[in-house]
Protein backbone atom coordinates (compact mmCIF):
# COMPACT_ATOMS: atom_id res chain seq x y z
CA UNK A 1 0.00 0.00 0.00
CA UNK A 2 1.33 3.55 -1.04
CA UNK A 3 -0.22 4.88 2.36
CA UNK A 4 2.89 2.69 4.19
CA UNK A 5 5.40 4.00 2.32
CA UNK A 6 4.23 8.00 3.07
CA UNK A 7 6.91 9.73 5.24
CA UNK A 8 4.00 12.12 6.08
CA UNK A 9 1.44 9.13 7.66
CA UNK A 10 4.63 7.71 9.60
CA UNK A 11 5.24 10.69 11.08
CA UNK A 12 1.84 11.13 11.89
CA UNK A 13 1.78 7.84 13.77
CA UNK A 14 4.79 8.75 15.82
CA UNK A 15 3.42 12.41 16.60
CA UNK A 16 0.56 10.54 18.47
CA UNK A 17 2.40 8.32 19.76
CA UNK A 18 4.39 10.36 21.74
CA UNK A 19 1.86 12.22 22.74
CA UNK A 20 0.15 9.65 24.28
CA UNK A 21 3.69 8.95 26.33
CA UNK A 22 3.59 12.44 27.55
CA UNK A 23 0.04 12.42 28.61
CA UNK A 24 0.79 9.32 30.32
CA UNK A 25 3.92 10.37 31.90
CA UNK A 26 2.86 14.17 32.92
CA UNK A 27 -0.65 12.63 33.87
CA UNK A 28 -2.18 15.02 37.17
CA UNK A 29 -2.93 11.78 38.93
CA UNK A 30 -3.40 14.43 42.40
CA UNK A 31 -5.08 16.26 40.40
CA UNK A 32 -8.20 14.37 39.30
CA UNK A 33 -7.96 12.05 41.98
CA UNK A 34 -9.12 14.88 44.08
CA UNK A 35 -11.83 15.91 41.19
CA UNK A 36 -13.77 12.61 40.94
CA UNK A 37 -13.86 12.73 44.62
CA UNK A 38 -15.15 16.11 44.54
CA UNK A 39 -17.42 14.89 41.58
CA UNK A 40 -19.18 12.62 43.65
CA UNK A 41 -20.57 14.72 46.72
CA UNK A 42 -23.67 16.18 44.62
CA UNK A 43 -24.80 12.35 44.67
CA UNK A 44 -24.97 11.65 48.54
CA UNK A 45 -21.62 9.52 48.01
CA UNK A 46 -18.35 9.94 49.55
CA UNK A 47 -15.40 8.51 47.67
CA UNK A 48 -12.24 7.79 48.80
CA UNK A 49 -9.48 6.42 46.54
CA UNK A 50 -5.84 5.04 47.22
CA UNK A 51 -4.64 6.52 44.11
CA UNK A 52 -5.39 6.92 40.61
CA UNK A 53 -3.69 6.77 37.23
CA UNK A 54 -4.49 6.95 33.37
CA UNK A 55 -5.26 3.36 31.64
CA UNK A 56 -4.98 2.68 27.99
CA UNK A 57 -6.69 2.85 25.81
CA UNK A 58 -9.05 5.32 27.40
CA UNK A 59 -9.65 4.98 30.77
CA UNK A 60 -8.68 5.23 34.50
CA UNK A 61 -6.89 2.75 37.02
CA UNK A 62 -8.18 3.33 40.68
CA UNK A 63 -6.66 1.43 43.47
CA UNK A 64 -8.08 0.97 46.97
CA UNK A 65 -11.60 2.65 46.24
CA UNK A 66 -14.24 2.71 48.90
CA UNK A 67 -17.80 4.07 47.89
CA UNK A 68 -19.71 4.86 51.14
CA UNK A 69 -23.04 7.17 52.28
CA UNK A 70 -22.93 10.50 52.89
CA UNK A 71 -25.97 10.23 55.22
CA UNK A 72 -25.12 6.92 57.05
CA UNK A 73 -21.83 4.60 58.30
CA UNK A 74 -22.81 2.38 55.27
CA UNK A 75 -20.04 1.30 52.67
CA UNK A 76 -21.47 0.50 49.50
CA UNK A 77 -18.06 -1.18 47.78
CA UNK A 78 -14.55 -1.86 48.57
CA UNK A 79 -12.27 -2.73 46.15
CA UNK A 80 -9.18 -3.23 45.28
CA UNK A 81 -8.72 -1.78 42.27
CA UNK A 82 -10.94 -0.22 39.59
CA UNK A 83 -10.19 0.11 35.72
CA UNK A 84 -13.01 2.55 34.04
CA UNK A 85 -12.80 3.27 30.60
CA UNK A 86 -14.47 5.61 28.57
CA UNK A 87 -15.57 5.91 24.88
CA UNK A 88 -13.65 8.26 23.09
CA UNK A 89 -16.38 10.81 21.97
CA UNK A 90 -18.01 10.52 25.88
CA UNK A 91 -18.59 14.21 25.80
CA UNK A 92 -20.27 14.62 22.64
CA UNK A 93 -22.73 11.87 22.83
CA UNK A 94 -26.03 11.88 25.00
CA UNK A 95 -26.15 8.38 26.20
CA UNK A 96 -22.46 8.10 27.64
CA UNK A 97 -20.97 4.30 27.84
CA UNK A 98 -18.78 3.27 30.56
CA UNK A 99 -16.39 0.02 31.12
CA UNK A 100 -15.39 -1.14 34.21
CA UNK A 101 -13.78 -3.88 35.91
CA UNK A 102 -11.72 -4.85 39.01
CA UNK A 103 -10.95 -6.85 41.86
CA UNK A 104 -13.11 -6.70 45.33
CA UNK A 105 -13.55 -9.28 48.26
CA UNK A 106 -11.52 -11.42 46.77
CA UNK A 107 -13.04 -12.11 43.65
CA UNK A 108 -13.19 -10.04 40.38
CA UNK A 109 -15.85 -8.01 38.80
CA UNK A 110 -16.60 -6.91 34.75
CA UNK A 111 -19.03 -4.03 33.63
CA UNK A 112 -20.91 -2.07 31.49
CA UNK A 113 -23.21 1.01 31.86
CA UNK A 114 -24.93 3.59 30.23
CA UNK A 115 -25.45 6.79 31.57
CA UNK A 116 -27.03 10.25 30.88
CA UNK A 117 -25.54 14.03 30.63
CA UNK A 118 -27.86 14.61 33.19
CA UNK A 119 -25.43 12.47 35.65
CA UNK A 120 -23.40 9.45 36.25
CA UNK A 121 -24.92 8.08 39.27
CA UNK A 122 -27.60 6.13 38.80
CA UNK A 123 -27.07 4.77 35.83
CA UNK A 124 -29.47 4.43 33.15
CA UNK A 125 -28.97 0.89 32.10
CA UNK A 126 -26.06 -1.49 32.35
CA UNK A 127 -25.08 -5.15 33.59
CA UNK A 128 -22.43 -6.33 36.01
CA UNK A 129 -20.76 -9.73 36.21
CA UNK A 130 -19.02 -11.15 39.28
CA UNK A 131 -17.05 -14.42 40.48
CA UNK A 132 -15.76 -15.43 43.65
CA UNK A 133 -17.01 -12.59 45.87
CA UNK A 134 -16.90 -13.29 49.60
CA UNK A 135 -20.19 -12.29 51.09
CA UNK A 136 -18.73 -12.23 54.61
CA UNK A 137 -16.17 -9.45 53.61
CA UNK A 138 -18.78 -7.61 51.82
CA UNK A 139 -20.17 -5.75 54.99
CA UNK A 140 -23.06 -4.28 54.05
CA UNK A 141 -24.67 -7.09 53.99
CA UNK A 142 -24.65 -8.01 57.78
CA UNK A 143 -25.45 -4.24 58.06
CA UNK A 144 -28.82 -4.64 55.63
CA UNK A 145 -29.79 -7.36 57.41
CA UNK A 146 -28.65 -8.21 60.55
CA UNK A 147 -26.76 -11.64 59.57
CA UNK A 148 -23.45 -12.98 59.34
CA UNK A 149 -23.69 -15.01 55.79
CA UNK A 150 -20.80 -16.55 54.17
CA UNK A 151 -20.22 -18.36 51.08
CA UNK A 152 -18.69 -17.36 47.45
CA UNK A 153 -21.03 -16.00 45.12
CA UNK A 154 -21.06 -15.42 41.46
CA UNK A 155 -23.59 -13.92 38.73
CA UNK A 156 -24.73 -10.66 36.94
CA UNK A 157 -26.63 -8.29 37.70
CA UNK A 158 -28.71 -6.66 34.82
CA UNK A 159 -30.98 -3.11 34.96
CA UNK A 160 -32.89 -1.72 32.19
CA UNK A 161 -34.83 1.82 31.82
CA UNK A 162 -38.57 1.72 31.81
CA UNK A 163 -40.30 3.90 29.52
CA UNK A 164 -40.85 6.99 32.54
CA UNK A 165 -36.72 6.78 33.08
CA UNK A 166 -34.48 5.73 35.83
CA UNK A 167 -37.93 5.97 38.19
CA UNK A 168 -39.32 3.13 36.15
CA UNK A 169 -36.28 1.05 35.76
CA UNK A 170 -35.98 -2.98 36.36
CA UNK A 171 -33.27 -4.90 37.13
CA UNK A 172 -32.86 -8.62 37.03
CA UNK A 173 -30.22 -11.01 39.24
CA UNK A 174 -28.84 -14.43 38.84
CA UNK A 175 -26.52 -15.43 41.38
CA UNK A 176 -24.56 -19.03 42.79
CA UNK A 177 -23.76 -20.02 45.69
CA UNK A 178 -21.02 -21.81 46.89
CA UNK A 179 -19.76 -23.36 50.08
CA UNK A 180 -21.13 -21.01 52.86
CA UNK A 181 -23.78 -20.70 56.07
CA UNK A 182 -26.88 -18.38 57.10
CA UNK A 183 -27.72 -18.46 60.21
CA UNK A 184 -31.60 -19.15 61.38
CA UNK A 185 -33.71 -16.96 63.12
CA UNK A 186 -35.19 -19.92 65.29
CA UNK A 187 -34.05 -23.13 65.75
CA UNK A 188 -34.62 -25.58 63.31
CA UNK A 189 -34.32 -29.24 64.07
CA UNK A 190 -31.94 -28.34 66.87
CA UNK A 191 -29.95 -26.02 64.28
CA UNK A 192 -28.85 -22.68 64.63
CA UNK A 193 -27.54 -22.49 60.77
CA UNK A 194 -27.60 -23.42 57.53
CA UNK A 195 -24.22 -24.58 56.00
CA UNK A 196 -25.10 -25.36 52.29
CA UNK A 197 -22.63 -26.63 49.76
CA UNK A 198 -24.21 -24.38 46.63
CA UNK A 199 -27.31 -22.56 45.72
CA UNK A 200 -29.09 -20.74 43.04
CA UNK A 201 -31.50 -17.27 42.74
CA UNK A 202 -32.93 -15.78 40.15
CA UNK A 203 -34.71 -12.83 41.17
CA UNK A 204 -35.82 -9.65 39.13
CA UNK A 205 -36.70 -5.97 41.14
CA UNK A 206 -39.32 -4.04 40.02
CA UNK A 207 -40.99 -1.10 41.67
CA UNK A 208 -39.47 -1.80 44.70
CA UNK A 209 -40.52 -5.36 44.62
CA UNK A 210 -38.18 -7.91 44.27
CA UNK A 211 -39.74 -11.20 43.28
CA UNK A 212 -37.91 -14.35 43.48
CA UNK A 213 -38.30 -16.57 40.50
CA UNK A 214 -36.11 -19.26 41.82
CA UNK A 215 -34.65 -19.65 44.99
CA UNK A 216 -32.92 -22.93 46.33
CA UNK A 217 -30.51 -24.15 48.86
CA UNK A 218 -28.56 -27.31 48.52
CA UNK A 219 -26.91 -28.77 52.10
CA UNK A 220 -25.71 -31.96 53.93
CA UNK A 221 -28.56 -30.91 56.30
CA UNK A 222 -31.11 -30.41 54.07
CA UNK A 223 -32.51 -28.61 50.44
CA UNK A 224 -34.83 -26.31 50.24
CA UNK A 225 -36.71 -24.36 47.49
CA UNK A 226 -38.52 -20.83 47.67
CA UNK A 227 -40.75 -18.42 45.89
CA UNK A 228 -42.59 -15.00 46.83
CA UNK A 229 -41.23 -11.11 46.77
CA UNK A 230 -40.15 -9.14 49.45
CA UNK A 231 -41.31 -5.62 49.15
CA UNK A 232 -38.45 -3.01 49.66
CA UNK A 233 -38.43 -0.43 51.87
CA UNK A 234 -35.75 2.50 52.50
CA UNK A 235 -35.46 0.72 56.14
CA UNK A 236 -33.75 -2.45 54.46
CA UNK A 237 -34.41 -4.66 57.79
CA UNK A 238 -38.03 -3.72 57.78
CA UNK A 239 -38.54 -4.90 54.58
CA UNK A 240 -41.73 -7.20 54.02
CA UNK A 241 -41.01 -10.91 53.45
CA UNK A 242 -43.86 -13.11 51.72
CA UNK A 243 -42.02 -16.46 50.76
CA UNK A 244 -42.91 -19.70 50.70
CA UNK A 245 -41.77 -23.67 49.37
CA UNK A 246 -40.53 -26.87 50.55
CA UNK A 247 -37.91 -28.47 52.50
CA UNK A 248 -36.70 -32.05 52.38
CA UNK A 249 -34.81 -33.39 55.37
CA UNK A 250 -31.51 -35.37 54.25
CA UNK A 251 -31.27 -38.63 55.18
CA UNK A 252 -34.74 -38.75 56.26
CA UNK A 253 -36.48 -38.02 53.03
CA UNK A 254 -39.07 -36.17 55.06
CA UNK A 255 -40.89 -33.08 52.85
CA UNK A 256 -42.37 -29.97 54.65
CA UNK A 257 -44.03 -26.96 53.47
CA UNK A 258 -42.64 -23.47 54.91
CA UNK A 259 -43.92 -19.98 55.14
CA UNK A 260 -41.91 -17.08 55.51
CA UNK A 261 -43.43 -13.85 56.79
CA UNK A 262 -42.84 -10.35 58.84
CA UNK A 263 -39.23 -8.68 57.76
CA UNK A 264 -36.52 -9.48 57.29
CA UNK A 265 -34.85 -8.65 60.27
CA UNK A 266 -37.68 -10.21 62.43
CA UNK A 267 -39.27 -13.06 59.96
CA UNK A 268 -41.79 -14.98 61.08
CA UNK A 269 -41.18 -18.71 60.01
CA UNK A 270 -44.49 -21.55 59.74
CA UNK A 271 -43.80 -25.14 58.86
CA UNK A 272 -46.57 -27.71 57.44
Amino acid sequence: MKILKNKIFWFTIYGIFITLVFLYLLFPSDIAQNRLEESVAPSGLILKTGSLKPSLPFGLKIKKVRLGSGSSPNIYFQGDSLDVQFHPLIFFRDKKNIRLSGKAYGGTFSGNFKTTAAGFYPPQEGTLKFKNIALDQYTLIKTLTGKQITGKASGNWTQAAGSGGRENSSATISLLLNKGSYPLAEPFLGLQRIDFDRGEIQARLENRVLKFEKFQIFSPQMDCSLNGDIMLVDEFKNSPVNLTGEIIISGRKVKMNVTIEGTIANPSIRYM
